[in-house]
């Protein structure tokens, strides 16, 4: 399934600090950060409300566990780039546990080519709440994504769980980028 969730960027970092710049000229997602594919389509996932959140509207998922966490996934297209070797680069994104698992959901985010090897150059890992939240991390480009070959991956297949997906957003700050600037992000 393909949606597309209309978004406000200025509003999503509000709760974060970051330094004097307009770190939104760094986003390379603008067009794709409400975007959310998921597969596979069954169940199906649905747009559902989400006061609060960039957009108001959320991707709710619902994940069985399956015998590789990739085997339910969501992902939103990158449309910009590229992303170089020795790049900082910024994932956040808005989520929140509907139904969690059972002890907890964990979610499972990368950056990576969108197609075969699937290789990532970001990868990151972390709980999640039952209430909305921006998850951020930043990271240094381990690999070279070209222009609109990659994209956000999130694996869901990890436990029986229900996932609520609101915006995504990427930055790269290129390469020399001091990563203390990101206050906020959890890193």
């Amino acid at each position: 399934m393909k949606v597309r969730i209309g978004l406000l960027a200025g509003l999503a970092f509000a709760s974060l600090a970051f330094a004097e710049e307009d770190i939104w000229t760094k986003t390379i997602n603008n067009d794709t950060n409400g975007v959310w594919n998921v597969q596979p389509d069954k169940p199906k996932s649905k747009m559902v409300k989400a006061p609060g959140i960039p957009g108001d509207m959320a991707m709710r998922v619902k994940a069985n566990k399956g015998r590789n966490p990739w085997d339910v996934q969501a992902s939103s297209p990158i449309n910009g780039g590229p992303i170089n070797p020795g790049d900082v680069v910024m994932l956040m994104v808005y989520a929140r546990a509907e139904q969690p698992a059972e002890g907890g959901s964990n979610l499972s985010l990368r950056i990576q080519l969108s197609a075969a090897p699937y290789t990532s150059t970001m990868d990151f890992s972390t709980p999640i709440s039952t209430e909305w939240k921006s998850y951020c991390a930043h990271r240094i480009a381990s690999i070279e994504v070209p222009a609109k070959k990659g994209n956000v991956s999130i694996h869901l297949a990890t436990a029986e769980q229900i996932i609520e997906l609101g915006p995504v957003f990427v930055f790269n700050f290129g390469p020399g980028y001091s990563e203390k600037q990101l206050k906020g992000c959890d890193g």
